[in-house]
């Protein structure tokens, strides 16, 4: 182990010095690492995390959620809406500037908007009340709707799945798919250096002028404290581990549980749970299905497990990394209630045995797709199969590896023919808050997420909340969809848990969000 460990900490300095990473090219640079690749750069064509994270670098929004959710403007400077709320009025803010000089317009807004609008879920949901979308000036623009859409300022500053970015309008004109020509950006950072499997890079872009108003999640002031940020790939874990203690890079997302230990000792050093919100875990359902088809089968399912269980096997006593949570909509987000969450938060066998009695049950095997090639599948569906057979169910469990299951879920069909009855799967708290963004609870049956849960009072109740215009509106329309969610068992939550970023103490100014903020960061020398 402490060979393997040296052997990979000097392949890590290595590449690190072969990429020049953390040279002088710049008078301060942060280095850091996070998990995956950037292999293309296209907002609009992936929800792939890193590439989202450092799209936020290079290009600004029209308006960005604040730490309470809330929409508040960011490129825009001023905005009304009229007394019918059919029509919307634009201006952006002075001074702003593409990377490559040229002046941010309406025209290059709204062919952002219009590429937008035919990808993101919230975007297609306006373009459905659009009238007419049409320049005033080059610095304003005027949106009108064929009703009042309480949505509309939340989708243009949609936080995760697509935002909405800002670019110039030859870039916005691509069909997404297509390579994007170039990377000009509208952000805090502009573009240095791009080698796939090696470094993303950018350096400050001097002429961007950020709001005026603290940092708040996303919106406020987007100030970029350092002269460069470069993006490290290092695949191995424990190869970034050891980068960090070696001081070979500031900061350190996705670190293992495991090697917390490592840094516990160090004084130089600083860890904590990032991002805000973390992860949720989701047994899927295959509605579609037998026995899964019985309302009764799956209820049963939410009464034989434990959350306490699932987040014990996976952190141990590090009870300061997850929390149990009733939310299917997050602990900690803006729609957080535990209305209807009696059987998955109380575990119990003999009720579970009893229901499924009462479903006429008839010992059909449960075809639980798990994958074994990955840990945490491997762990989490160990703790899901016992409990399942504690509670009554006959389980197939079937070990593949994770491509597998991910190609497999897609398949609506009989077991006999490909087809499968549950897995497991995690999202992350940025999309699993909303129901907009939660791909659970839209109940529309074959347009539904995979398990294609279908049914009318709950797409009735989605709809509530799309057209909800005030937010105790939206919360009460959140609070029936879990209700309805809950009652159909479109999944079952098992445990909300974070993840671990760590950093020098020299880097200072990190933003709660949960999405990975870089500006506003210091680093001390």
């Amino acid at each position: 182990m402490e060979l393997n460990t040296i052997a990979k900490s000097i392949s890590v300095a290595a590449l690190l010095s072969c990429a020049g990473l953390g040279v002088a090219q710049a008078d301060s640079v942060l280095v850091l690492r996070d998990v995956g690749d950037i292999q293309q750069m296209d907002p609009l064509a992936s929800t792939n995390y890193p590439m989202r994270d450092m799209s936020y670098l290079l290009w600004d929004t029209l308006f960005a959620m604040d730490e309470n959710f809330e929409a508040q403007p960011q490129m825009v400077g001023a905005y009304s809406v009229s007394d019918d709320g059919m029509t919307y009025e634009f201006t952006l803010r002075d001074g702003l500037l593409f990377h490559d000089g040229a002046p941010v317009t309406t025209v290059d807004v709204i062919a952002s908007i219009e590429r937008w609008m035919t990808k993101d879920s919230l975007g297609l949901q306006i373009a459905q009340r659009l009238v007419s979308m049409e320049a005033i000036d080059d610095s304003s623009w005027r949106i009108v709707l064929n009703e009042p859409f309480g949505q509309l300022l939340n989708g243009l500053g949609r936080m995760t799945a697509y935002p909405l970015f800002i670019m110039p309008e030859r870039l916005a004109k691509t069909p997404i798919g297509e390579k994007l020509p170039d990377l000009i950006g509208s952000g805090p950072f502009k573009l240095a250096e791009w080698r796939p499997g090696v470094v993303f890079a950018v350096e400050k872009f001097q002429e961007y002028v950020p709001r005026d108003e603290p940092p708040s999640n996303l919106a406020g002031g987007k100030v970029a404290k350092v002269d460069r940020i470069e993006r490290a790939t290092i695949p191995d874990d424990m190869s970034a581990v050891n980068a960090l203690l070696s001081g070979e890079i500031d900061l350190l997302k996705g670190i293992p549980y495991d090697a917390l230990a490592l840094l516990d000792t160090e004084d130089n050093l600083e860890y904590g749970a990032r991002p805000l919100l973390g992860q949720s875990i989701q047994i899927v359902l295959n509605h579609t299905q037998p026995p899964f088809d019985n309302i009764k089968v799956r209820q049963a399912v939410q009464l034989a497990l434990s959350q306490q269980d699932f987040m014990a096997t996976l952190l141990g006593d590090r009870d300061d990394l997850y929390e149990i949570c009733a939310a299917i909509f997050m602990c900690g987000g803006p729609f957080e209630t535990d209305v209807n969450s009696e059987r998955y938060m109380n575990e119990n066998f003999e009720a579970s045995k009893a229901l499924l009695e009462e479903a006429g049950y008839d010992g059909t095997p449960i075809t639980y797709l798990h994958p074994v090639d990955q840990q945490f599948q491997r762990d989490m569906g160990t703790v899901l199969i016992d409990k399942l057979r504690s509670g009554g169910f006959v389980v197939d469990a079937r070990q593949i590896d994770l491509a597998t299951m991910f190609s497999r879920r897609s398949n609506n069909g009989p077991v006999s023919e490909g087809g499968w009855n549950m897995f497991l799967t995690a999202f992350g708290g940025d999309a699993m808050m909303d129901p907009l963004t939660n791909p659970y609870v839209s109940g529309a049956c074959e347009e539904a997420f995979v398990g294609w849960p279908c049914d009318e009072e709950l797409q009735a109740n989605w709809r509530e909340f799309l057209l909800a215009d005030t937010n105790d509106a939206r919360m009460a329309a959140a609070v029936k969809i879990q209700d309805r969610s809950n009652e159909i068992v479109t999944f079952v939550p098992m445990g909300q848990y974070f993840g671990v970023t760590a950093w020098k103490t020299s880097v200072s100014g990190q933003i709660d969000s949960p999405v990975s903020v870089y500006w506003n960061i210091e680093k001390a020398e």
